[in-house]
């Protein structure tokens, strides 16, 4: 029988995606997983009192950035954003330690975690295909926000506001298992981890997201397949022939061509979905120009790009047209440049501690904690190109990762110990 600490974490991992669906519009939204993530914060604080509590990777740091953002809640124009914003904050920090403290201690309990972390990319993906295939023959498709062809051909978003953000969720699950499929450590069967790989990439390839697709032929690429130039020249062949496939296709099916470019700006289409990110981020850039030292919040760099334009926010559905972009930039706005040094050391610690450790742990715990650390790298790299820094798929991930960390330390700590004895 499940544990409710479980029951709660799965929960959370499954709906962390939401943005459409099991969401409570109240001024802000509120997801399905939030609730979920307060239940087990509290059964974290609960194990703390009854034992001490497990060492939390990076959450000092966390700590002071969210010190920073409630010191700068008075400096924007809207002040409920920037608070909401806070508490959003305080609950990804407490989802993470809530992660470490229930679920390091416990290695049943991690691997039941990882294994149900795992297939939740495979469901979700799962739910996109049926979203896609429902329209071919005839049926109504749900939540379906943007399509190819009205009511005919969708472009899957999932349960997410747009295929962008939703080609972003599920590159960290096509990444996690590309670098778990060749591991000898077997959380799943090798045939599981494989086919979950393929169905994450099929349905990033149908949400058409082209940052999505970019990113997922970079992991691809990166790999170290091409170790020879038997490889290198098959992999050449390879891309002459799909170049050479998409160049006839867009001579005879010219019409069909710019519908599948359309947003990118190539071809003579239009390009808004480029310009949006591109003017988006110009604007948030400018409001940090505009307030180097003292940052507007992250709730507030909405509020800021909004004055730009000469708009002044009311509410949080005002807000909304007027998001910053590029997740760096974004903490930058709202920080300022001396109160995104908290957030750079986060990063840093979050990255460099668990790849240090993965050196010195046991051959389990190594493969996970390169695995988790590289798809965060390049969830922070498509982040670049999308919203929001406190995405919750992204603190899930970072929840996921610190509860690794922390339940290899002491075995690496122990290996430490070994190799320094005389």
């Amino acid at each position: 029988m499940p544990s409710l600490r479980l029951v709660a974490a799965i929960l959370i991992v499954l709906t962390s995606s939401f943005d459409i669906f099991l969401v409570i519009e109240a001024g802000a939204n509120f997801r399905i997983g939030q609730f979920s993530a307060v239940m087990l914060i509290g059964l974290a604080i609960v194990r703390t009192i009854q034992r001490s509590d497990i060492p939390t990777l990076g959450l000092t740091p966390l700590l002071a950035w969210l010190a920073v953002q409630i010191v700068f809640i008075p400096t924007t124009t809207f002040w409920p954003k920037s608070a909401g914003y806070c508490c959003w904050l305080a609950l990804n920090i407490g989802l993470v330690f809530s992660f470490v403290q229930l679920f390091s201690g416990n290695g049943r309990a991690l691997h039941s975690l990882l294994r149900w972390y795992l297939y939740s990319f495979g469901i979700i993906a799962a739910c996109g295909l049926v979203q896609f295939a429902l329209p071919l023959v005839g049926l109504p498709a749900p939540l379906v926000t943007q399509w190819w062809v009205r009511d005919r051909i969708p472009r899957l978003n999932g349960f997410s506001y747009e295929p962008s953000y939703y080609a972003a969720y599920l590159l960290i699950g096509f990444v996690l298992c590309g670098s778990l499929r060749h591991s000898d450590f077997r959380l799943l069967a090798p045939g599981r981890i494989r086919a979950l790989r393929w169905l994450i990439g099929f349905s990033i390839v149908l949400s058409s997201s082209r940052l999505g697709i970019s990113f997922l032929l970079l992991d691809v690429l990166l790999r170290g397949r091409i170790r020879s130039w038997r490889a290198v020249a098959r992999f050449s062949l390879a891309s002459a022939t799909i170049a050479a496939a998409v160049v006839l296709f867009a001579r005879t099916r010219p019409e069909a061509a710019i519908m599948l470019l359309a947003g990118t700006g190539i071809y003579g289409t239009a390009a808004h979905s480029v310009v949006e990110r591109a003017n988006s981020f110009a604007d948030t850039l400018t409001v940090f120009a505009q307030h180097p030292f003292i940052g507007r919040s992250l709730g507030g760099v909405s509020s800021g790009i909004a004055e730009l334009h000469g708009v002044k926010i009311r509410s949080f559905q005002d807000s909304k047209p007027y998001e910053g972009m590029a997740i760096f930039a974004e903490a930058l706005a709202g920080s300022g440049v001396f109160g995104v040094v908290p957030f750079v050391v986060f990063l840093i610690v979050i990255i460099k501690k668990p790849l240090e450790a993965a050196r010195r742990s046991s051959p389990e715990y190594a493969i996970l904690l390169r695995a988790l650390t590289r798809s965060l790298v390049f969830e922070l790299a498509v982040l670049q190109f999308n919203q929001n820094i406190l995405r919750p798929y992204l603190w899930v991930h970072l929840a996921v990762l610190a509860a690794v960390y922390a339940a290899a330390k002491p075995l690496t700590e122990v290996r430490a110990a070994d190799l320094e004895a005389p």
